[in-house]
């Protein structure tokens, strides 16, 4: 009987062991997607609470747009480009999803590009209003939680990815 006993804890261990495994696994494979889209950012960018877009090259030098999103527990990942759109399970189990944004001055923005800023109108005579060498966004954070296994509380992963600088759109002139 002692020996039945002793089999049996080694295998929920084992059975326990492979399911972790598995899990780690699943993460390293999403973040490396993630941190290898951002690494390769060419066009715009914007993102709000569960959900980012960018535009960037693929391998074969074609401009194509990414979006991820939160669909229930699965953060899906949507590439679309002249070949057409294609979807992809990232990973399951998700419980929240949340993307900031780093700017130069050195605050995080929840929502890039944010709200459209309202300048005034130009002064006649005065030099155009330029950029703040403060404002521009150079890196993307995610923030991934993680349903728990067996029962277990989740946990909340951070990866943050430095990207070339990103300005933000002009101001909207008021009329």
């Amino acid at each position: 009987m002692a020996g039945f006993t002793l089999l049996d804890g080694v295998l929920r261990t084992q059975d326990a062991t492979g399911t972790r495994m598995s899990r780690m696994a699943e993460i390293q494979r999403a973040l490396l997607v993630v941190s290898s889209d951002l690494d390769q950012i060419t066009g715009g960018l914007a993102g709000s609470g569960p959900t980012l877009s960018l535009q960037k090259t693929d391998l074969s030098g074609t401009v194509v747009n990414v979006r991820y999103d939160l669909a229930g527990t699965t953060l899906t990942r949507t590439v679309s480009g002249p070949g057409g759109e294609r979807s992809q399970r990232l990973i399951d189990n998700v419980s929240a999803v949340r993307w900031t944004f780093h700017r130069r001055r050195g605050d995080w923005l929840a929502d890039w590009p944010g709200p459209p800023v309202i300048a005034p109108p130009p002064v006649p005579g005065s030099p155009p209003a330029g950029r703040r060498p403060d404002e521009g966004i150079t890196a993307v954070a995610l923030d991934l939680t993680l349903s728990g296994l067996d029962g277990r509380p989740g946990t909340t992963l951070r990866r943050v990815a430095s990207i070339p600088l990103m300005d933000p759109p002009p101001p909207v002139t008021a009329p």
